[in-house]
């Protein structure tokens, strides 16, 4: 899986390819027993997800972090438009941010 990661004033635009139809890489990130195989940061030894997809929804995301403990953020669903967009607000703390995630199609790759 190739990444790049591009910073702009306060936005962060995170770009992954995937060799997988766009409606699968979609379907992965609504169902919280699939998107935990691959979610968390690179120090998480594990990551627990509870989601209730849908649009004014829920989730709770835990990590478990090797060497420290556990880092949790929850978020609400503000928008669903199936295979294209899932947009949400995530709250760390006092510290609230809009995340939207795309999936656009590349040939025989994904984009998101």
């Amino acid at each position: 899986m190739k990444s790049d990661v591009k910073i702009s004033g306060n936005r962060i635009q995170i770009t992954r390819v995937f060799d997988a139809p766009r409606q699968l890489v979609f379907a992965w990130w609504t169902r919280a027993e699939k998107l935990q195989q691959w979610s968390g940061c690179k120090a998480a030894t594990k990551c627990e997800i509870v989601m209730d997809f849908r649009v004014g929804g829920s989730f709770t995301q835990k990590m478990h972090i090797a060497g420290a403990s556990e880092f949790s953020f929850t978020g609400k669903y503000d928008e669903i438009v199936e295979p294209e967009r899932i947009s949400y607000h995530a709250e760390f703390g006092q510290a609230i941010t809009r995340v939207v995630v795309e999936f656009f199609e590349q040939g025989n790759q994904e984009w998101f």
